[in-house]
């Protein structure tokens, strides 16, 4: 059998070694990461479609092979077949000559002329059984799989996101409850960011964003540093798209336990769902400087393998009260402990949409809640900026 690779085929013998037929349900998942990333779906040039070809892939007796990977012989265009078998997959008019492959996990490679199956509204298309004669199951083949969706994934961010000059428009909200003792803060907040997401990595991040606060409500008095700091670093570090950072980051994504959790609907777009973990946090991996936890799970889009989310669990024992990524000196007594927090980040067509963070901790040994809260409400392309430093604190 054969897999649909880099516009060739190669040998499946080095994922599927011989089973026992009993045991291929127990390669279903594997089955759904291998043919979820490799099948890409056909977008054929407006005016130059032949025809589409429609309909289900069975086995022999009736039943759908579900993720059926399907593709044009010696070319990148293909799709997959769908839970229930089906599968549509445009054809233009070049490639009307061609032959079309499927192939799955447990059945025999079937190779069929485009042009034939053009003849018919809906097609039965029918795989044989296929056993093999290896010993085992390559068990590195899943993360393989999910390291090269990371990895595109990260490599399309330019692509897939707005390239600067732009200015977003943000609403900043911030709460703290320390023992019954409420405090809040609400601002607009303005980011400006010269290069947009066309430079991902955390040094032009750090160089090329600049941000302001303005109309800023609160219901406390700052008499301190403390008081009146924002960690807003600490919040629009956690863009981890703009950043090139922690899991997307494709030099880290090794230290990193992959699974595939689910290929849901995400508003309305198909996505791979990917959990990650370090079992050992890093500071390159976790961003946080004494985290003892750190796992989260990541939406990408199927069709442009573009961000949709990152949601994030971590734990720290302590925490300088500046943010995560600082630490503590022998000198400061003034820090949190038994940090746990969690924030989801959340991208649109343009990037960021929007940013929280939950955290909850002790400070002088009182029990501590506290959510931060971004949200951008537009983004202004083209923009030549009067921002030209960081408000590390709330502003006039």
């Amino acid at each position: 059998m054969y897999l649909f690779r880099n516009f060739k085929f190669y040998d499946f013998d080095y994922f599927a070694k011989s089973i026992p037929k009993q045991q291929l349900e127990s390669m279903k998942t594997i089955l759904i990461l291998i043919l979820g990333f490799f099948s890409i779906s056909i977008s054929a040039q407006e005016g130059n479609v032949a025809g589409t070809l429609k309909g289900k892939v069975m086995d022999m007796q009736g039943n759908p092979i579900a993720y059926t990977n399907i593709g044009l012989e010696g070319t990148y265009f293909g799709t997959a077949s769908n839970a229930e078998g089906e599968f549509e997959l445009k054809i233009p008019d070049d490639f009307t000559s061609y032959r079309i492959f499927f192939s799955a996990v447990g059945y025999k490679n079937s190779m069929l002329m485009v042009s034939d199956l053009l003849k018919k509204e809906f097609n039965i298309v029918r795989l044989q059984d296929q056993s093999y004669s290896i010993d085992d199951i390559d068990v590195n083949a899943q993360s393989k799989v999910l390291y090269r969706i990371l990895r595109t994934a990260s490599e399309n961010i330019p692509k897939n996101f707005q390239a600067g000059p732009f200015t977003m428009k943000c609403e900043y909200v911030w709460e703290k409850d320390a023992n019954g003792a409420k405090k809040s803060r609400k601002a607009n907040l303005d980011i400006y960011d010269q290069n947009g997401y066309s430079a991902p990595t955390k040094l032009d991040a750090y160089e090329k964003r600049n941000y302001q606060f303005s109309n800023v409500i609160k219901n406390f008095e700052s008499y301190s540093l403390t008081d009146g700091s924002t960690n807003i670093d600490e919040i629009i570090n956690l863009d981890f798209a703009r950043m090139a950072s922690s899991i997307l980051n494709t030099d880290l994504a090794s230290t990193f336990e992959l699974n595939m959790e689910n290929e849901p609907d995400f508003k309305g777009v198909s996505t791979w769902l990917i959990g990650f973990k370090q079992t050992i946090p890093t500071f390159e991996g976790s961003g946080d400087y004494y985290a003892n936890q750190f796992e989260g799970k990541l939406y990408i889009n199927k069709n442009n393998y573009a961000v949709m989310r990152i949601e994030c669990w971590v734990t720290a024992p302590l925490q300088n009260r500046m943010g995560r990524e600082l630490a503590v000196s022998q000198e400061n007594t003034n820090f949190l402990t038994d940090v746990k927090y969690d924030f989801s980040v959340e991208y649109n067509s343009n990037g960021l949409e929007f940013i929280s963070i939950n955290k909850n901790y002790m400070e002088k040994g009182k029990p501590v809640k506290e959510t931060t809260k971004l949200m951008v409400s537009s983004l202004e392309k083209n923009t030549d900026s009067s921002i030209t430093s960081r408000d590390y604190f709330e502003g006039k």
